[in-house]
C-alpha cells in the first residue's frame, strides 16, 4: 500500500472528480494522501449510494452527486484529475463512460484508474474474495444488473493503454490482513452469502448457484477472505 500511495503523494489537483464513488471509500483514501486538493466531487448512478456517501462528507470541499457516468454533467476540460477506482467491472458500456471522463478531464490533467485482478499470485484467501466477487457478479446479472467478474492483469493494463494517456506510472498492491479468517468479518460474509441464497431462491433454474454459493460460504470458513491484488495506474492526458 504503501507505494501505491507514494503515487498519490505527488499530485496535487485543484478539481478532483471521484467516478463511480459508491459510499466514498476512494473518496477518503484521496483525501488523507493527496499532496493537496481543492475540491473533490464524487458521482454515482445510485441513489442509495448517493445519499449514503452526502451524510458522510459534510464538509465544503466534497460534494455528492447522482449522475449517469455516461452523460456527465459537467464542462469540458472542468477537472485537474478524473478517478475511476475499484469499478472498472461495473460499468457495462466502459468505452462511452472512458470517453467522458476524457473529456471532463483537462489537458495536461491526471487520469487515475484502480482495479482488483484474478491473476499473478495470490494467496488462498484471496483466491476466495475472487470466486466471492465471480458468484455475486453471476447473481447480479441473474436479475438484469449489469456486473461484470474480475478482470485478468493484461485486460486492465489493456484497458489504460487505449486511453493514450502519457507519463504512465503502475504500482500493484495489495491490503494486508492480519488474519484472513477473523471470525467477525467472515461471519458478515457468510451472512451475505446467505442473503444472496435467499435471493437465488426466488429466481427458477439457479441451483446450480445456489450450491456455488454454499461452497463459498464453506471455503470462507476454511481459508477465509482477503481482498486481490490491485493495480494502480496513473497518466497524463495528452
Amino acid at each position: 500500500m504503501k507505494d501505491a500511495y507514494g503515487i498519490l503523494n505527488q499530485i496535487s489537483a485543484d478539481m478532483v472528480l471521484d467516478a463511480a464513488t459508491g459510499k466514498g471509500d476512494f473518496i477518503n483514501i484521496l483525501k488523507q494522501n493527496l499532496k493537496s486538493f481543492t475540491q473533490i466531487i464524487g458521482v454515482d448512478a445510485s441513489e442509495r449510494s448517493v445519499d449514503y456517501a452526502q451524510k458522510i462528507f459534510p464538509e465544503n470541499n466534497v460534494e455528492i452527486y447522482r449522475m449517469d457516468l455516461e452523460k456527465l454533467q459537467f464542462d469540458d476540460a472542468h477537472f485537474d484529475l478524473v478517478c475511476l477506482a475499484n469499478a472498472l467491472h461495473h460499468m457495462e458500456k466502459l468505452d462511452l463512460v472512458l470517453a467522458e471522463l476524457l473529456r471532463v478531464l483537462k489537458s495536461g490533467g491526471r487520469f487515475l484508474i484502480v482495479e482488483m485482478y484474478r491473476d499473478g499470485e495470490q494467496s488462498e484467501a484471496q483466491k476466495t474474495h475472487i470466486l466471492l466477487h465471480h458468484w455475486l457478479a453471476a447473481i447480479d446479472t441473474s436479475f438484469g444488473v449489469y456486473h461484470g467478474k474480475t478482470f485478468a492483469r493484461h485486460e486492465i493494463e489493456a484497458i489504460v493503454q487505449k486511453l493514450k494517456l502519457k507519463k504512465l506510472q503502475w504500482c500493484d498492491f495489495y491490503i494486508p490482513v492480519d488474519n484472513p479468517k477473523d471470525g467477525r468479518s467472515c461471519e458478515g460474509l457468510k451472512r451475505n452469502c446467505l442473503e444472496n441464497i435467499k435471493r437465488l431462491e426466488t429466481l427458477e433454474g439457479t441451483e446450480k448457484l445456489i450450491e456455488e454459493g454454499k461452497a463459498i460460504m464453506e471455503r470462507i470458513a476454511n481459508v477465509g477472505c482477503a481482498s486481490p491484488s490491485r493495480m494502480m495506474c496513473v497518466g497524463v492526458k495528452v
